[in-house]
């Protein structure tokens, strides 16, 4: 049994110019949100976009995707969500940040949305935010809060 689930989750996916949003109340059910998108690199359209959604939404805990590449090693994209964890610190200090390794999540957020009679190429606006919902299952599964 567990004891204090954690609630309140925003999963997050950046891109150069995109970031997807996936969001759990309740600790148990996950669901994606409009993924955000910005000129690529202008982080900070993110960051305001972040703000005012936290105005409406209660989130305690961003899981923010780690890409890897499939050997485990950083990645180019590695540093760049390094460096927006940090604009995250210093913007909302009092909203705990996790890493999720989001390997391959891309490509299981494409099969998920085929699987749901969607075309990824044309769901292009979605694809984001179904990885970052596979990053927030992923979370809540090693956590143990989150069985298929």
């Amino acid at each position: 049994m567990i004891c204090s689930m954690k609630k309140y989750l925003l999963a997050l996916d950046l891109g150069k110019g995109s970031l997807g949003l996936a969001l759990s109340r309740s600790g148990e059910f996950i669901a994606p949100l409009k993924e955000i998108r910005f000129p690529a690199t202008h982080y900070e359209y993110a960051i305001a976009h972040l703000r005012e959604l936290l105005m409406i939404e209660k989130v305690e805990t961003f899981v923010l995707g780690l890409p890897l590449f499939p050997s485990g090693d950083e990645c180019e994209m590695t540093p760049i969500v390094k460096r927006f964890a940090t604009l995250l610190e210093q913007n909302f200090p009092n909203i705990e940040i996790v890493f999720q390794d989001e390997r391959n999540s891309t490509v299981e957020a494409a099969a998920m949305l085929r699987e749901a009679g969607k075309n990824a190429k044309k769901a292009k606006g979605s694809i984001d935010s179904a990885a970052a919902y596979i990053i927030l299952k992923r979370y809540l599964s090693s956590i143990g809060q989150y069985e298929d």
